[in-house]
């Protein structure tokens, strides 16, 4: 297996950056794999890089994360539809050929709602501990925005927006996170991909968090209205994994997001927390080949 080659898609507006894996054959599916808040392509490396002997993988670092160049002005984030236009405008420019839509937190909800907007772009649908808020959350974010009080009502956003955000060196980047807070059941290499893929230069001779903490808590004060919902546009065979430690997803709102599709395989991870790609890599390789063969991309 190579090693990812890092590519750029430019747009009108700016430019999105992706790693490309190219070790399967030609006819291979394409695996579109997006991220969760804060983090980028390269985070998932070692979970994405086993699988590319079955698979053509491209993993994008999403508006406001890793490389990519597009605009950041809060305007714009709009309940994270511009994650799904952003995410079909992309898989646009890469061909009309099948394609699996998959993704973690953020990235999960945003393959969700492209699948759901335009079916034909997923022939396969795997997510990752997607971020489903019930209509309460959203409206309270909603609120909390017009208010100016998302720091009292939304408990993410204060931690996000402390978040240091430079360091005198990536090793000493990855010494502060590791074994701490979110990064407590990560796995070593895992946090230094991160920081490989998540800092750049500061022009001081350190470096700074490519995705800002501002804009990282700016995702976690607007929610979607009615993403539960979606499922049902979504033509593709649908796979959701989910831990039972502070998930993300909780089992009520998958029930609506499952409800009348045709083929939809909802898996509980015992013991796993929302970085279930983290924690069980082997399991979420696994389903994802699985998802695929159910939508006959490959065969078993």
């Amino acid at each position: 297996m190579t090693e990812p080659q890092r590519r750029s898609m430019p747009f009108d507006d700016g430019a999105m950056s992706y790693l490309e894996w190219t070790d399967a054959p030609a006819d291979a599916p394409l695996l579109v794999f997006s991220h969760a808040n804060g983090f980028n392509a390269f985070t998932y490396r070692s979970l994405l890089e086993p699988l590319s002997e079955k698979f053509r993988i491209v993993a994008l670092d999403m508006r406001g994360h890793g490389l990519t160049t597009l605009p950041t002005e809060r305007s714009l984030v709009r309940r994270w539809k511009v994650y799904r236009d952003d995410l079909l405008r992309f898989v646009a420019k890469l061909g009309d050929e099948p394609k699996i839509l998959a993704g973690h937190s953020l990235g999960a909800s945003a393959s969700l709602m492209a699948a759901a907007l335009r079916p034909e772009v997923a022939r396969a649908l795997v997510l990752l501990e997607p971020v489903m808020p019930s209509n309460k959350l959203a409206a309270l974010a909603w609120y909390a925005g017009i208010f100016g009080l998302e720091d009292k009502y939304l408990p993410l956003v204060p931690p996000a927006k402390r978040r240091r955000a430079k360091f005198t060196s990536r090793e000493a980047a990855v010494a502060s996170f590791r074994g701490r807070g979110a990064f407590r059941t990560w796995p070593d290499q895992m946090v230094a991909d991160y920081v490989e893929g998540g800092t750049i230069e500061d022009g001081e001779g350190g470096f700074r968090l490519a995705c800002a903490p501002q804009w990282e808590a700016t995702n976690f004060s607007i929610y979607p209205f009615n993403l539960a919902s979606s499922g049902r546009k979504v033509r593709a065979p649908m796979t959701v994994l989910y831990g039972t430690e502070h998930s993300t997803a909780s089992d009520d709102l998958l029930r609506q997001l499952v409800k009348g599709h045709a083929d939809a395989r909802v898996v509980r991870v015992p013991g796993a927390s929302h970085f279930l790609p983290m924690e069980k890599p082997d399991l979420v390789r696994s389903e994802i080949v699985s998802a695929a063969e159910r939508a006959e991309l490959i065969r078993p």
